[in-house]
């Protein structure tokens, strides 16, 4: 079948077109999602109008292919006045895949990445899970938010600048309501709490090492919304008993652990996974 503008769908039926955008969201509907290694089973297709409509892994290669995360392992340095360890690993697509299905994405319309990187996370996750509305990521390491301008400029509707990039897409335009925004800042997350707060996320993905100050993760912590889901990279319990030990005033871990022993793919586990640990804030 062909889509507006006669783009070829194979059996797929058109969600919506921009022409200014130049992109086409198309849905499979007639023999069910053909999963592969990345699909899931609400597939969703970014069009870029080069091959086609293509599937979520074509879109992927074409944006990051030749835009590489430094090689495995990590290096403690000095951003913006804070000490941070930066990890040069990514959860994998299947990986992704696996950790929206635990943390409820279908029941989430917000998902804020920390720790972006080249943005690969968030990016997949806006082809193939469009119930997710806003998905903001923020990287504080300008290497490594350069590597994910580079690959954003490759989105026709992009908007790119130093700091910030914004793609604003509108599925169905008979419904601008449903208009879904990917964003990314270079930022420390930390300096950010009034936006978070305001983006008001469902699913916290917080894939950094812990070496922020005490008050300014509390505050992180306390300013997410009771049912929030997280995973994170380390232990946030075990962190805050931690800190409780040291400062009884914070009161007790507001979140409780789930899922737990599970292992996710990682470009540094891609077999074996990783045990990233998930949490969902407290009523």
């Amino acid at each position: 079948s062909l889509c507006a503008g006669g783009i070829p769908v194979a059996r797929g039926r058109w969600l919506g077109k921009s022409e200014a955008m130049g992109l086409c969201w198309c849905s499979q509907v007639d023999d069910g999602p053909k999963r592969g290694v990345i699909m899931p089973a609400n597939d969703i297709h970014l069009n870029l109008e080069i091959k086609g409509c293509g599937t979520a892994e074509d879109v992927m290669r074409f944006v990051f292919d030749d835009i590489e995360m430094p090689k495995p392992g990590k290096s403690h340095m000095r951003v913006n006045g804070v000490c941070t360890s930066l990890l040069y690993g990514e959860i994998l697509p299947e990986g992704i895949i696996k950790a929206m299905d635990l943390l409820g994405a279908d029941n989430a319309t917000s998902l804020l990445d920390v720790g972006s990187g080249r943005g690969t996370l968030a990016f997949f996750t806006f082809l193939c899970f469009p119930q997710i509305t806003q998905i903001t990521g923020v990287e504080i390491s300008e290497a490594r938010f350069n590597l994910c301008t580079r690959a954003m400029k490759r989105i026709p509707c992009a908007e790119v600048s130093k700091n910030h990039v914004d793609i604003n897409l509108t599925p169905e335009p008979e419904k601008p309501d449903r208009t879904r925004r990917l964003s990314f800042f270079k930022q420390n997350v930390m300096k950010m709490l009034d936006h978070v707060e305001k983006l008001s996320p469902d699913i916290v993905i917080f894939d950094v090492e812990i070496n922020f100050g005490s008050d300014e993760l509390i505050g992180f912590l306390k300013a997410l919304k009771p049912g929030c889901r997280v995973l994170s990279y380390e232990d946030l319990g075990a962190w805050w008993s931690k800190s409780l030990s040291a400062n009884a005033s914070i009161g007790p871990f507001p979140f409780a652990q789930f899922g737990i022993g599970n292992t996710y793919a990682t470009s540094w586990a891609p077999n074996s996974g990783y045990k990233f640990m998930a949490w969902r804030k407290k009523s």
